[in-house]
């Protein structure tokens, strides 16, 4: 009998005593802190990624006039997607979009329903 009071003081105070957890929650900080830090250095590349296509667009633009060609550069921010437009010179009637509008709108709408269901930005 002896043998089994000890043995059932020793798993009692094992089952009493708490269990402590010293580096989970440490490291769960540590990887937040990690994708915080991550998510602004990609919001700043994507930032200066927009300004470069931005500043690209533009020369392009500007080449283009200089050849008196009808072809026209742009960049919708929306969703991040060069374009072209072809259009009549001497009416700056357009004559073809490419991407279409339609494409693009189409895009802008499959990026919100994707960020509605992920509760995300697409």
């Amino acid at each position: 009998m002896d043998i089994f009071s000890s043995t059932s003081k020793q798993v009692e105070s094992i089952v009493s005593t708490p269990k402590t957890q010293a580096s989970a929650p440490t490291r769960e900080v540590e990887n937040s802190h990690q994708v915080a830090k991550s998510a602004r250095e990609n919001n700043q590349n994507q930032q200066s990624d927009i300004e470069k296509l931005t500043q690209t667009v533009d020369k392009l633009n500007k080449q283009m006039d200089s050849l008196g060609t009808n072809v026209q550069f742009g960049f919708n921010d929306k969703i991040n997607v060069l374009f072209v437009d072809v259009v009549e010179r001497s009416t700056g009637k357009p004559i073809r979009k490419i991407p279409t509008e339609e494409a693009m709108a189409l895009s802008e709408k499959m990026r919100e329903i994707i960020g509605t269901i992920f509760d995300k930005k697409g």
